[in-house]
């Protein structure tokens, strides 16, 4: 009876053995259960950081970049100057007046000179300048004149050829000096001394308020060669800046 019942307590042991190999599955369902978590964790944590991209963070770096681009547009803008456009103010049909060269009026600084005139004004470095003198013309597009700059003012305006620019009287290069003399009449004064060689005549207003005025005709050949107007004592110098 003993051994039966050892028997019998044996191959109860081998059924609990075999019970809990029919919970193999069940762990292994648990294991694969846990490895599928274990992966949905993965994917979880794969998927945050694309939740994480797509809650902000790339899009808000493309909306910087963005902002960046608009920023660098505007500034370009706001620092690059437009060409100029349309026609020029000044041209070689306005004429010449005690003040003035069409719209551009002794006195002007050089900034307001380009404003008035339409032209692009640069330093002629083919002439004297000093610390405080100096030239600036329009090149080609308008030939033959000079404007003589002191302490940052038009003061002076030079009138050569080919320029065909003529004074409200119809004076210009070309014309007869008999022709000066008769148009100006009592304003007219001989002035050599205005001139390095050869003749020239002033014109010399009458009015009070304009008596630091002064336009020079040089006369070569019985002709204006080259006249000037401007501000005394700048027009008088005979060599511009130099004096």
């Amino acid at each position: 009876m003993r051994k039966r019942a050892l028997l019998v307590a044996a191959m109860a042991i081998v059924v609990a053995a075999c019970g809990g190999g029919d919970e193999t599955p069940t762990e292994t369902t648990q294991e694969t259960s846990g490895g599928v978590t274990a992966t949905s964790s993965l994917v979880s944590t794969t998927s945050a950081p694309v939740t994480t991209s797509s809650g902000g963070s790339e899009p808000s770096e493309t909306t910087s970049a963005t902002t960046v681009s608009q920023e660098v547009a505007t500034t370009t803008t706001a620092t690059t100057e437009a060409p100029p456009t349309g026609t020029a103010e000044l041209t070689s049909d306005d004429v010449v007046t005690l003040r003035a060269l069409g719209p551009v009026t002794l006195g002007m600084t050089v900034e307001e000179a380009v404003a008035a005139s339409g032209l692009t004004l640069s330093q002629d470095f083919g002439r004297a300048s000093t610390d405080n003198c100096y030239y600036v013309t329009a090149g080609a597009g308008l030939p033959g004149v000079a404007f003589m700059v002191v302490d940052g003012a038009v003061v002076r305006v030079e009138i050569n050829a080919p320029s065909v620019i003529a004074t409200r009287s119809g004076v210009r290069i070309g014309t007869p000096e008999a022709s000066v003399r008769e148009v100006y009449s009592n304003n007219i004064q001989q002035a050599n001394d205005a001139v390095s060689e050869g003749q020239a005549l002033a014109f010399v207003p009458n009015d009070e308020a304009d008596a630091d005025y002064r336009i020079y005709f040089a006369i070569d050949g019985g002709e204006v060669s080259s006249y000037r107007l401007g501000i005394r004592p700048a027009v008088d110098n005979l060599l511009g800046c130099q004096g």
